[in-house]
């Protein structure tokens, strides 16, 4: 059986020239998902992070707790009593693939017969305004809710590339320093993209992708829509010219050399669910790539 998704729901900053608090934003989106389903979050199973870059570098406790606390999902001691509902969340990091791998472990704990709801949120900002260098990733976050099909429509197949010979081409550190015109010393973060990441990128997800077709048996021209990352930059126009598909690729426009980091296959994905192109499109690829370099796809089906 399939894991269908039960809603998309995204959120940015309330004003473009703001930085965003990247732990807001996600309880946002979540808070907007269940609304939009009416579903108790007491009925969450699992509940997974997948942001990079927090606000603050807030590390503890997990950023999935504190989006547990926020939406109410089973964090009273009552919650723990016997024969109740629990949920359990906790982080997960793997960076621009960190949405679709959270995904595939809720689509797993579905198969199991474990839980009946589970979330994955995932959100990113810089984490101190303006102690970055080539932070190039809008300020973003993003909640899925999924359910367990009662028929094989839904995600069916998970699959995740690795070419670790690439794995210095995206780094991203923080470093105790001065940062020019200011005082003292600060932790800054740094974000070195290689110039040849971009076309790498192209090369590991093509590959990625044939591969993944060849396993699945579905041909490239049976693919109906792909929800791709929008990150790095000009990642999806190299791909369109690399596979062809022009009108397949759902791409968000970037705003000058910002782009959305773990949150923008959700955002593609949003935007396909709205205009109703999602839901009239019978195989769906998922396609998402990070440092690493990582790729990770997976096929949706939808059965009318």
């Amino acid at each position: 059986m399939g894991t269908k998704i039960e809603m998309v729901s995204v959120s940015r900053p309330w004003f473009s020239f703001l930085p965003g608090n990247s732990i807001k934003l996600t309880a946002r989106a979540a808070c907007q998902c269940l609304d939009d389903t009416e579903i108790d979050p007491c009925d969450l199973g699992l509940l997974i992070n997948t942001g990079i870059y927090r606000f603050k570098n807030f590390g503890e406790s997990a950023i999935a707790a504190l989006i547990q606390k926020k939406i109410g999902a089973n964090t009273t001691p009552e919650s723990d009593s016997a024969g109740s509902r629990s949920t359990f969340s906790f982080d997960l990091n793997n960076g621009g693939c960190g949405w679709l791998t959270g995904i595939q472990i809720v689509h797993e704990s579905m198969n199991t017969n474990k839980i009946s709801y589970g979330m994955v949120v995932t959100g990113d900002s810089e984490p101190f305004y303006g102690l970055s260098e080539e932070f190039h990733y809008k300020s973003a976050a993003a909640a899925i809710i999924l359910s367990k099909s009662k028929n094989p429509s839904g995600f069916t197949l998970f699959r995740s590339y690795s070419y670790p010979d690439h794995s210095e081409e995206l780094i991203s550190s923080t470093i105790y320093k001065h940062l020019k015109w200011r005082w003292g010393r600060k932790n800054i973060l740094y974000v070195r993209q290689k110039e040849t990441f971009l076309d790498l990128c192209v090369d590991c997800a093509v590959e990625s992708l044939f591969n993944f077709l060849d396993e699945s048996g579905i041909a490239l021209k049976e693919i109906d829509l792909i929800i791709p990352s929008q990150s790095p930059a000009g990642f999806i126009s190299k791909m369109k010219n690399r596979i062809g598909m022009n009108n397949n690729f759902i791409e968000i426009p970037g705003t000058g050399n910002k782009v959305l980091h773990t949150a923008g296959p959700a955002f593609a994905l949003k935007k396909a669910w709205d205009d109703n192109r999602f839901n009239t499109s019978k195989n769906v690829i998922f396609l998402t790539i990070g440092s690493g370099i990582n790729v990770s796809v997976a096929l949706y089906i939808n059965q009318n």
